[in-house]
C-alpha cells in the first residue's frame, strides 16, 4: 500500500499541472453518471483520477501544492451512485475546508457534513437518500483518521442533514 501511494505519487509528481485554475475548471470529472468539479480552499481546481488499489474508496490528496481527489473505479461500482457521489463531495470538502494543510481532530465529521450539507443544499440528496446509505456503511468499522464507525456515521451524516440550513462554504 506505501509502495503504491508512493510510486503514485512520484506519477502525479511528474504530470504537469494546468497553466491556471480555469483552465482545468471546464474539464470536471464524473462520478455516477454526474459531472462533479472541486476547488480547493485557495479557489484552485482540484484534479480527479481513478486509481485502482487504491485501499480505500476515496483520498484527498496533495502533490506539489497541486490537490488531487483519488477515486478507486472498482469499489466505486460496487456502491449505490448517491453514495459514489458522496464520497466524491466528502474528499472535495477535504480540500475546501483545507484539512490537507491544518488537519483537525474533527476532520473527518467535518467533512462528512459538508458534503451532505452540499448534497442537500444543491439537490443532490434528500433525506432517505441518507437514510439509505447505512446498509453500506452499517460495517464500517470506523478508522483511525476519524471516520465514525458505520451507524455512528449514518446518525452524524443525517444529524448533518436535519441541521440549520446555512450558507455553507462553497
Amino acid at each position: 500500500m506505501v509502495r503504491a501511494i508512493l510510486v503514485l505519487s512520484i506519477t502525479l509528481a511528474l504530470l504537469t499541472p494546468p497553466a491556471s485554475p480555469t483552465e482545468a475548471a471546464g474539464a470536471g470529472f464524473r462520478v455516477a453518471g454526474m459531472q462533479m468539479s472541486c476547488t480547493d480552499f485557495r479557489g484552485r481546481s482540484v484534479l480527479a483520477l481513478q486509481v485502482s488499489d487504491l485501499g480505500d474508496v476515496g483520498r484527498a490528496w496533495v502533490i506539489n501544492t497541486v490537490p488531487y481527489i483519488l477515486l478507486d473505479p472498482e469499489l466505486l461500482r460496487t456502491l449505490p451512485r448517491p453514495l459514489q457521489i458522496f464520497f466524491y463531495v466528502h474528499e472535495c470538502a477535504h480540500h475546501r475546508l483545507g484539512h490537507w494543510y491544518n488537519p483537525t481532530g474533527n476532520s473527518e465529521k467535518e467533512a462528512d457534513c459538508w458534503a451532505i450539507e452540499y448534497g442537500r443544499d444543491h439537490g443532490i440528496f434528500r433525506r432517505q437518500t441518507v437514510v439509505d446509505f447505512e446498509p453500506w456503511l452499517a460495517k464500517s468499522r470506523g478508522s483511525a483518521f476519524g471516520h465514525l464507525p458505520g451507524r455512528k456515521r449514518v446518525r452524524h451524516l443525517l444529524a448533518c442533514f436535519d441541521g440549520p440550513v446555512e450558507t455553507a462554504q462553497q
